[in-house]
């Protein structure tokens, strides 16, 4: 019985992770991403986080952003769970742009932010568990019907 509980809660995360990988991720970072990478400016702080941003600075410029969107997605959830949806998806959209920035600075920073101790385990950790997730085998049964659902999808719209 305590293991159908927990394989029902692991298919339900795993549901929510795809939902949210392939809806938020594909949908609308991937873009958002693509479109403000054409502009100097956002070349230029990239250029310098890489080459001559000092590694507290970086942390700080990487932290702010990340904690800040990462609090906007705990509203936009308690406004899920109060059922004013539109409210949290136009929050959820905000943060956005905070995590497409935070993210272009630990690609660019990774460098420097490995440099703290704290920072690398949490980083490996992190990386372990989304690889963790990616491989096994319930994630990927749950993709292959998620992929396949799609195809049959776009082939009856088109």
């Amino acid at each position: 019985m305590l293991r159908r509980i927990r394989n029902s809660l692991l298919i339900f995360l795993i549901l929510i992770y795809i939902l949210f990988e392939e809806l938020i991720w594909e949908g609308a970072v991937a873009p958002v991403i693509h479109f403000v990478s054409d502009f100097h400016l956002y070349r230029s702080f990239l250029e310098y986080i890489e080459l001559r941003a000092g590694r507290f600075t970086v942390l700080i410029l990487f932290i702010v952003p990340f904690v800040i969107g990462e609090i906007i997605g705990i509203i936009s959830g308690i406004l899920v769970a109060h059922l004013y949806l539109l409210s949290a998806v136009v929050l959820y959209m905000c943060k956005i742009p905070l995590i497409v920035v935070a993210l272009a600075i630990l690609q660019k920073g990774k460098e420097k932010l490995l440099t703290f101790g704290w920072f690398t385990l949490c980083y490996q950790w992190s990386t372990t568990q989304l690889e963790k997730i990616h491989q096994s085998q319930l994630y990927q049964q749950i993709h292959v019907i998620i992929a396949r659902i799609r195809t049959q999808i776009t082939s009856r719209l088109s």
